[in-house]
């Protein structure tokens, strides 16, 4: 499986179904989601709004697993709205990450 801290890693299914990036780093090659109930921030320009899911990469849901909450937001490299997200992530996530397969579309049936 390639790293996916090289930033020439394919998508995985890139052609066929493209695979979400990492919803920390932003990288390519997310093996993993963990659930979250869904929660907004308030901005002083606008609100955003969480989801239902967060995509992780090898790495990431390392320090997820981890609960290394600092270590997540120095690999991503946040600004101050990114490590409110984490924040927002820490507190409404489900432990324990869902798998999913390289090449398959974890949103197929939603």
């Amino acid at each position: 499986m390639p790293d996916s801290d090289d930033s020439s890693t394919p998508v995985y299914g890139a052609g066929l179904r493209a695979v979400p990036a990492c919803d920390f780093c932003s990288r390519p090659g997310a093996i993993v989601y963990f659930s979250t109930a869904e929660f907004v921030l308030r901005f002083d320009d606008f609100d955003w709004e969480s989801g239902d899911r967060f995509y992780a990469c090898p790495t990431c849901r390392q320090l997820v697993d981890a609960g290394d909450w600092p270590g997540l937001t120095a690999y991503a490299h946040l600004g101050p709205r990114g490590v409110r997200v984490v924040e927002g992530f820490r507190d409404h996530h489900t432990p324990g990450a869902v798998v999913f397969e390289p090449g398959t579309d974890p949103e197929r049936g939603r």
